[in-house]
């Protein structure tokens, strides 16, 4: 099954939504699955919600009848989607009309919670920063070999340029 996912930004006084077709951890097809889904893309969730939040671990469901989910930045909304409906809310697209027929046409099955993330103090982020320069390149680590070893390829193809002259070019040419 999928899932429709709105909410509503503050930051930019609008409906946001985000069709679960787009998560790729999301395979599952169950409700319940969607909070570690939005876990495992925060990319694709932070320019979703136009800022960083932290997302709760379980959707509860809707009680009552509530339409909405409250805003601004209020939770995420989730909603049934049609599955053969084609892919809603390809990042820059504006459904703000669609949306909001939508909205009042359907009930939302649940509210996964989401709140502004805390700032981080700039004593935490320096600190952070200095542990991450502390600690030396993992050579064993495949993009580092993949680094290293276009840094040499680099090298050998300027020692032709140089030993080479105007052969230099065909050399080059013969590397790439």
């Amino acid at each position: 099954m999928r899932f429709l996912l709105t909410f509503h930004s503050g930051a930019a006084g609008q409906w946001r939504c985000l069709d679960t077709a787009l998560l790729p951890a999301f395979r599952s097809g169950r409700a319940e699955d969607l909070p570690s889904a939005l876990h495992a893309a925060p990319d694709l969730v932070m320019r979703w919600l136009l800022g960083r939040y932290e997302i709760a671990n379980v959707m509860v469901p809707a009680a009552g009848n509530r339409s909405r989910a409250p805003g601004p930045d209020g939770p995420i909304a989730v909603y049934a989607l049609d599955p053969g409906r084609s892919v809603i809310g390809l990042e820059q697209e504006y459904h703000g009309a669609w949306l909001e027929m939508f909205l009042q046409q359907n009930r939302p099955l649940g509210f996964i919670a989401a709140r502004k993330a805390q700032a981080v103090s700039a004593m935490e982020a320096l600190a952070s920063l200095e542990e991450r320069a502390a600690r030396p390149l993992n050579a064993a680590d495949p993009a580092c070999r993949e680094t290293t070893g276009r840094m040499a390829d680099q090298q050998r193809i300027l020692d032709k340029l140089r030993n080479g002259g105007a052969d230099g070019a065909t050399a080059m040419e013969e590397e790439a």
